[in-house]
């Protein structure tokens, strides 16, 4: 929303008049008028007499409310992000993805999941800014001082949402990104501080525990919120599981011999497994993976075994041809009662899981795998799958 806009809200929740506004200001109800019409700002003088007069904050004033962006937009914004990023090679797509959200920032200023979600991206790319990473390939070279604009605005961007937004959730991802960007420019001290401001599982006194029971005891809830939040819990559970999995398969794709790889990603496909056999798991483990499946091929071909590597991707397949077909049929079904029996969560990940948007994704996955092998090796591999 304009500041006009959040003149004449505000105004309208006090119940008072242009006039009455103008009247405590010492001003004339025109002024107020124009403000309210996007036809003039109020003097920097004015700002905290206007705040105090409206009884809020200076931030609300100017739309730094969390409650005050549009969610709606913002989950679009990022879905169509996240499709740049993962369409075609991934630095392009990487660099798209930044380039669109930055746009999508400047269109809707004050809205924090956008500038999460653009934080998230400029940490995405600095894998390909490192040069000492291993997906290093030159991004920005010659644009050095364009890159630290980016950091910058990355740092800002975070910073407003960490501090003026009341979504614990999105600090969380802000302080995490900045965590994994610092590392990728050697601020290892900066990345430090955002890593301590995360939630740590280390001590399992956690609100997700004691959750079930406050929410039994609600009116509107009773027992059936008691199964929603256990529900929830485990999904949260399996997710933070499965992406320390995908994070382990992924660094020993590159640094350990391949025993070590196989041993490491089928003992994480049996636990992934194991949650896939409830219905309600199976949308927090797809991606996840998928992820670690693209890693284990990646293995095989770096170490010159092509057959293993299409008889994983076959599997892979297999299993994502099972998901595609579970997903079809949760779609026919009315969407409050998937949401309800899932969780918005997973209802969001099926309603989009569909053949069209995963071939996408295995497109973008061939291209990852092509990049990080032998063009002979890789040849091998795409004549057998």
């Amino acid at each position: 929303m304009s500041l006009g806009n959040n003149i004449k809200k505000y105004r309208h929740d006090l119940g008072i008049t242009q006039e009455e506004l103008a009247g405590i200001l010492c001003l004339t109800s025109q002024a107020v008028s124009k403000w309210e019409s996007g036809a003039g700002m109020p003097d920097v003088t004015q700002i905290v007499p206007l705040a105090k007069a409206l009884n809020v904050s200076t931030d609300a004033l100017f739309g730094m409310g969390s409650e005050s962006y549009d969610r709606c937009f913002a989950k679009k914004v990022c879905f169509e992000a996240d499709s740049l990023r993962d369409a075609g090679e991934s630095v392009g797509g990487a660099l798209a993805a930044v380039e669109f959200l930055e746009q999508k920032c400047e269109e809707d200023m004050f809205n924090y999941g956008i500038m999460t979600r653009y934080v998230q991206a400029i940490a995405h790319m600095s894998r390909f800014v490192n040069e000492n990473n291993v997906y290093y390939e030159g991004l920005l070279k010659d644009n050095q001082k364009g890159w630290r604009r980016m950091v910058k605005t990355a740092e800002n961007r975070a910073m407003q949402v960490i501090r003026y937004s009341d979504e614990k959730e999105l600090a969380d991802k802000c302080h995490y990104a900045l965590g994994w960007l610092y590392w990728h420019t050697k601020e290892y001290e900066k990345g430090r501080q955002h890593i301590d401001e995360l939630p740590s599982i280390k001590c399992n006194m956690l609100q997700e525990t004691l959750l079930p029971y406050y929410k039994y005891i609600e009116v509107d809830h009773g027992m059936d919120g008691w199964h929603e939040q256990v529900r929830d819990n485990y999904q949260n559970f399996i997710r933070a599981i499965n992406k320390q999995i995908v994070y382990a398969a992924e660094s020993m794709m590159w640094t350990c011999p391949l025993n070590e790889v196989e041993e490491n990603i089928i003992w994480g496909f049996s636990v992934m497994d194991s949650f896939m056999e409830n219905d309600k798991m199976k949308a927090l483990c797809q991606g996840f993976y998928r992820e670690t499946s693209k890693f284990l091929i990646a293995a095989y071909l770096r170490n010159n075994q092509p057959k293993e590597a299409a008889n994983e991707w076959k599997r892979l397949l297999a299993k994502i041809d099972e998901y595609v077909c579970f997903c079809q049929k949760i779609r026919s079904c009315d969407k409050s009662e998937v949401i309800q029996e899932f969780g918005q969560k997973a209802a969001d990940n099926m309603e989009h899981y569909t053949r069209e948007w995963i071939d996408g994704k295995l497109q973008f996955m061939l291209g990852q795998l092509k990049s990080w092998s032998d063009e002979k090796i890789f040849t091998e591999f795409e004549k057998q799958i």
